[in-house]
């Protein structure tokens, strides 16, 4: 007798030895976006600590702004975007300055920073962080 064919044996061998391919395939693409999302935001933090320092020295010693610059000062991360000093998403329909957090893809535009002149250096700190707003600088 000439059996052409698989049996259900073979079939489900297949099947299951196709879904562990797929399922540890899966969980490696899924570490490899996290691990891309969490250099995103740390990527996003040194820009904003570097945006911010330049924005407090032009604001003191070149006075471009048009602000009055002090030792410590709240500014928005939309603010420094729309005066250039990091990169975002542009702007929304309502002229809302936009800056996606990597990590849940939420804007943080509106999240305020203060910035501290002391000891000869600039440093960065969270005004009342809350939901998508980073809290470490």
């Amino acid at each position: 007798m000439n059996n052409r064919g698989f049996t259900l044996v073979e079939l489900l061998a297949t099947i299951v030895l196709l879904a562990l391919v797929l399922s540890i395939g899966s969980i490696a693409i899924t570490s490899i976006i996290n691990s891309a999302k969490d250099k995103n935001y740390k990527l996003l933090i040194t820009n904003v600590k570097d945006g911010a320092e330049v924005y407090y020295q032009e604001c003191k010693y070149a006075n471009n702004s048009g602000i009055t610059c002090r030792d410590d000062f709240t500014i928005t991360l939309g603010e420094l975007l729309k005066y250039g000093y990091i990169k975002g998403n542009d702007t929304d329909s309502s002229d809302k300055y936009i800056i996606v957090n990597p990590l849940d893809e939420k804007n943080i535009g509106d999240c305020t920073i203060k910035i501290t002149y002391s000891s000869g250096e600039v440093s960065v700190s969270a005004v009342n962080p809350s939901g998508s707003c980073p809290t470490e600088y």
